[in-house]
């Protein structure tokens, strides 16, 4: 644990340095300030667009950071030849995939941390119906999203560039989280093998949808169940686990 520790603090040092973290909290700030201000002019529900678009805007530059930091791990590290000091330590290639997924969650639970606490702060000061719970169970939500992303990024790693990597995963959440509905449909409505197959694909995928809450904190609904709550993290627990473990198997056989 010692080693995934160190393997993370490094990624950590790594997003202080960058610049990308400020820059998409300044742009966040900006823009939920300009929509917060237009309540001044009493533009009824102006509330409810704040928390839609903070919440979406807080996701999506949280993926971002998870993906572009996670995803030029193992290439570049390859690529600058700085993997084999790693590899030349006493470490199974499975605690460097497990180091260097921490590392990506953390810096991305960082940074979905600081701009929650902003989204929250405009929350708080809207004049619609309010629920802690609820703000509770998407932060926890959006943790789970991004341990999510790290997983499937490490995974993709072993088998494609850094580029390729963040364009299949941006692909697949904008498929995924604005089109799960029309899959489902998909799968429901085919017959035949052909159904089996697409219903065995739909099932492999990362459901993404499972994470948003946008709509639920935006009107204020009542919070999730617990089953709901943990039914959601105990499918993320054993398909980050599976993910990880394929991705140390095909890392460990590689040879540099």
């Amino acid at each position: 644990m010692r080693a995934v520790w160190a393997i993370a603090c490094g990624m950590i040092k790594e997003l202080i340095r960058k610049k990308d973290f400020y820059v998409l909290l300044i742009f966040m700030l900006v823009l939920l300030g300009f929509l917060s201000y237009q309540n001044f002019f009493q533009i009824e529900g102006i509330s409810r667009y704040v928390r839609d678009f903070g919440y979406s805007l807080l996701m999506f530059f949280s993926f971002i950071i998870a993906v572009t930091f996670t995803a030029k791990q193992l290439p570049s590290e390859i690529e600058a030849r700085t993997i084999y000091p790693l590899l030349s330590k006493p470490l199974s290639r499975h605690t460097v995939i497990l180091g260097k997924f921490c590392g990506g969650v953390m810096v991305s639970v960082v940074s979905f941390t600081i701009f929650y606490a902003i989204f929250v702060g405009f929350y708080m000061t809207g004049g619609e119906g309010k629920s802690l719970v609820l703000l509770g169970q998407g932060f926890i939500f959006g943790i789970l999203f991004l341990c999510m992303i790290s997983a499937l990024v490490m995974f993709f790693s072993n088998f494609m560039t850094m580029s390729a990597n963040v364009t299949l995963t941006f692909l697949l959440y904008l498929t995924i989280g604005g089109f799960s509905n029309s899959l489902r449909g998909i799968v429901f409505f085919s017959k035949g093998i052909i159904a089996t197959l697409y219903g065995v694909l739909y099932y492999l995928l990362p459901h993404l949808e499972f994470f948003d809450l946008r709509i639920r904190i935006t009107h204020a609904w009542d919070p999730l169940p617990m089953w709901v709550v943990l039914s959601v993290s105990g499918y993320t627990f054993f398909y980050c686990l599976a993910l990880l473990y394929f991705a140390g198997y095909v890392f460990g056989r590689k040879r540099f």
